[in-house]
């Protein structure tokens, strides 16, 4: 029994040590960042964007991976299942902050299975609508919506996407009904404007920024509460008379709550230093997305704000899940 005892305290030391060791050369080999959408995105605009940088900052590849469904869900529950090792990150975004609420039976929590790294951006989201339709401005498309209920129908990227959210805020603050058309991603909620299949949308900027600046689609609002450097002629939401429809789009880095704090703190430098490359920081801005890069604790708290914060819209809405 001593010797069986003794060779398992040598195998213990020799594993700590192991650990020890892979942590302090972090990283050594790529990293993998997944991505719960489709690519063309913003979520997938935004990742690879920070993504091409980190090879510069850590000397290894990020690699992205693209697991798109359920509203990220499905990539998600890839991380969530992945070594706690730091090179499995996922790139989140609201739904699936916003999952356990209308998905009450779901296997992680966001707020406290994973780890956050860093709240690495934020984009506008953009009221528009499809050039068909005979409105110019906010209050236009508010007042055909009254006069023909269940008329205009509107794309999103998912139920309880921040399209989706967005939207129905939008909804409740004018006492208008709008009809609801859920895609899976934000690309093919895009396309399904620009081809007049629905006729209204609230949907994250960069990849609306080339169909507004071709004339495809037209934008009413912004829902951020300053107007964005990328559509300087296009007021907020609050200017045009619904301040209560107020909404950021944001994007996050996290990896499993079991991952040890100082890879955790090595993740957030590299990702803090490869978003204040200044081409990468020019880039994003050029598709109106505004660089964070904040401190794990502050994103911590970011996501305890904003699942309060659209907990009471889902619950008011009844939105569901897909």
């Amino acid at each position: 029994m001593r010797f069986i005892r003794c060779c398992a305290a040598i195998l213990m030391t020799l594993s700590a040590g192991g650990i020890a060791h892979a942590q302090a050369d972090f990283p050594n080999k790529p990293i993998r960042l997944v991505i719960g959408f489709p690519p063309g995105g913003p979520t997938d605009i935004i990742g690879r964007a920070m993504a091409q940088k980190m090879p510069q900052v850590t000397g290894q590849q990020m690699i992205v991976d693209n697991r798109g469904g359920a509203n990220g869900i499905v990539g998600a529950e890839v991380v969530a299942k992945s070594p706690p090792d730091g090179y499995t990150v996922y790139f989140a975004t609201m739904g699936v902050l916003l999952s356990p609420i209308i998905l009450p039976k779901m296997s992680f929590d966001l707020r406290h299975d994973f780890a956050p790294i860093s709240l690495v951006a934020t984009v506008p989201m953009v009221l528009v609508v499809h050039p068909s339709l005979p409105v110019k401005n906010a209050k236009e498309l508010v007042a055909l919506a009254k006069a023909r209920p269940g008329h205009v129908a509107y794309s999103s990227s998912g139920n309880a996407s921040m399209g989706n959210l967005s939207m129905e805020s939008f909804k409740l603050a004018a006492g208008i009904d709008i009809l609801h058309v859920p895609y899976k991603g934000a690309a093919p909620s895009v396309l399904s404007l620009v081809g007049g299949e629905v006729q209204a949308a609230i949907l994250a900027l960069p990849p609306l920024l080339p169909q507004i600046r071709a004339g495809k689609v037209r934008a009413l609002a912004v829902t951020t509460s300053k107007r964005s450097l990328a559509l300087p002629d296009v007021p907020t939401i609050a200017e045009v008379g619904f301040p209560q429809a107020r909404a950021d789009n944001w994007f996050g880095a996290l990896v499993p709550a079991a991952t040890p704090k100082d890879i955790v703190a090595r993740l957030h430098g590299a990702f803090e230093k490869s978003l204040n490359v200044p081409d990468t920081k020019e880039y994003l801005a050029s598709q109106g997305a505004e660089v964070i890069a904040s401190q794990p604790h502050q994103f911590a708290a970011f996501l305890r704000d904003e699942f309060s914060k659209w907990e009471k819209v889902i619950r008011k809405t009844g939105i569901r899940a897909d």
